[in-house]
């Protein structure tokens, strides 16, 4: 059991680390970058979170690596995209838009256009699921 342990961790990090030189994953993102993408009539993911380090961001950044996508990647505790909001308080701006969060969105013309609960499967499912839910979103194959 921990040898496949250790060969999932080991493919998993050369997954991140071949993806860290692409332009695909998450990219951390501030309110005015998604606010920009709004206005800008943009098409493309967006991830709502309230969490850092939960399993689901790895999983969603391990599924947009696979699909060759991006997506922004928005803490509502973190607006300026670094630091913790000042007031230590939760905070989306876009609310009307995208309300839910730990939720991946896709954002078609800048209008939202379909989301994802990120909490609703874990492991091997979520990784179908987040396949399914970005094909889709943005035609199937095309990009992979």
């Amino acid at each position: 059991m921990k040898l496949i342990k250790s060969a999932f961790i080991a493919c998993s990090i050369a997954l991140l680390t071949a993806g860290c030189s692409s332009n695909s994953g998450l990219t951390i993102a501030t309110t005015d970058d998604v606010q920009q993408m709004i206005d800008d009539q943009q098409t493309g993911f967006v991830v709502i979170t309230n969490e850092i380090d939960a399993p689901f961001l790895d999983e969603i950044e391990k599924a947009l690596l696979e699909k060759k996508e991006t997506s922004l990647q928005f803490n509502v505790f973190r607006n300026n995209g670094k630091n913790q909001n000042s007031d230590g308080l939760s905070k989306n701006p876009f609310r009307s838009e995208m309300s839910h969060v730990n939720t991946l969105y896709y954002v078609k013309g800048g209008q939202t256009y379909g989301e994802y609960d990120l909490e609703t499967f874990e492991g091997l499912r979520q990784q179908e699921e987040l396949g399914h839910f970005i094909n889709s979103m943005t035609g199937g194959e095309a990009n992979e």
